[in-house]
């Protein structure tokens, strides 16, 4: 009898739980607002979508032609952070498809870098913002991380060793 009621118990307990795993889906559609909406991601309102980093670098550009360099520091800041969390991202997923789906590990190998790309450009344009506000200590870290991220050997890299040798961080010249 004490056996009956544990089974008993035990299928209660887990036609219960098959019960509430059954109705999951539904409750988490809920928890979307729209579970219809295709390559949300990709839309401008995204904190990941490239397309909202985009817009944060021209209102940088705006700013900066606006000489407001406080505003120009804070998006491009945003637009660093949105760049970075991408290639971050996508260079997690490349690892994790690597040998198991060559494909889409070089395809996000390639999101990567691109991301990667527009980050450094995006820590050479604060580098930059931060020199022209008349604050070149705060450009120092940002160049070399460019320099870290590029190689001073390539175009980028380079450009940012100039830079450290302009607001004389350094004092060798780089051909």
């Amino acid at each position: 009898m004490a056996f009956g009621l544990l089974l008993g118990l035990g299928l209660g307990v887990s036609s219960s739980f098959w019960a509430t795993a059954q109705e999951l889906p539904a409750a988490s559609q809920q928890l979307i607002p729209n579970p219809q909406q295709f390559r949300a991601l990709e839309q401008p309102s995204s904190a990941l979508s490239a397309l909202r980093a985009e817009q944060l670098a021209a209102e940088a550009d705006a700013a900066i032609q606006a000489q407001n360099y406080d505003r120009a520091i804070e998006l491009l800041q945003q637009v660093f952070n949105a760049y970075n969390q991408r290639s971050n991202y996508h260079q997690d997923l490349s690892r994790a498809f690597a040998g198991i789906q060559n494909r889409i590990s070089e395809e996000q190998r390639e999101l990567a870098r691109v991301a990667a790309q527009a980050r450094d450009q995006a820590a050479y344009d604060l580098a930059v913002v931060y020199r022209a506000a008349g604050r070149p200590e705060e450009a120092v870290g940002w160049l070399i991380q460019v320099i870290k991220s590029q190689t001073p050997t390539r175009e980028l890299g380079t450009q940012a060793y100039q830079q450290l040798l302009e607001i004389g961080f350094v004092s060798t010249p780089f051909p």
